[in-house]
C-alpha cells in the first residue's frame, strides 16, 4: 500500500517537473525563431550585408564545416547526457533535459555566429533546421519519464 502511494506521489511530482521542463524547452525553441528574426532584421537594415568579418570564401567554408562538425559532435554529447544522467536519479531527468535543450539551441547559435561573420542567411537557416531537428528528436516525452520511474530505475527512499 505504501509503495503505491509513494509511486503516485512520485508520478505527481514527475508530472509537475515535466510541465516545467516542457515550458523551458518551448521557450528555448522560441529563442531559435528570435534568432531568425535577428538575421532577417540585420539582412534588411544593413542590406547588402556581407558579414562583419569580411572573410574570404575558403575561410568561411572552413568555419562552416568546423561548425557542422561541432553540431554533429553535439548530437553525440546529447545522446551521452541522456543516457548517463537520468540513470542515477529522477532529479537528473530535469537536468538532462535542460542540458539537452542548451545543446540543441547552441547549434542555432553556431549558425547565427556564421551569419554574422560571413553574411549568408542560408548558413544560419541550415543550422536552424538542424537545431530544430535536434529539439524534435530529443524533446523529452512524459511517457518515457514515467516508464523509467515505474521501472524502478531510480533509488527508492529508505523507509524510516
Amino acid at each position: 500500500m505504501r509503495g503505491s502511494r509513494d509511486l503516485a506521489r512520485s508520478l505527481t511530482t514527475l508530472k509537475a517537473r515535466y510541465l516545467a521542463i516542457n515550458f523551458i524547452g518551448l521557450a528555448m525553441i522560441a529563442s531559435v525563431f528570435v534568432y531568425a528574426g535577428v538575421v532577417e532584421l540585420i539582412k534588411w537594415q544593413l542590406a547588402p550585408f556581407a558579414g562583419f568579418a569580411k572573410l574570404d570564401p575558403q575561410t568561411v567554408a572552413l568555419i562552416k564545416y568546423a561548425f557542422l562538425a561541432l553540431a554533429a559532435a553535439q548530437f553525440g554529447v546529447i545522446k551521452a547526457v541522456q543516457k548517463i544522467l537520468p540513470a542515477r536519479s529522477a532529479d537528473n531527468l530535469s537536468r538532462a533535459a535542460v542540458i539537452t535543450f542548451a545543446l540543441c539551441e547552441a547549434v542555432a547559435v553556431l549558425g547565427l555566429v556564421l551569419f554574422l561573420l560571413a553574411g549568408q542567411p542560408i548558413d544560419f537557416y541550415i543550422f536552424m533546421v538542424i537545431s530544430l531537428g535536434f529539439f524534435y528528436l530529443f524533446f523529452p516525452k512524459y511517457d518515457q519519464w514515467e516508464q523509467r520511474l515505474r521501472a524502478g530505475g531510480f533509488p527508492k527512499k529508505s523507509d524510516s
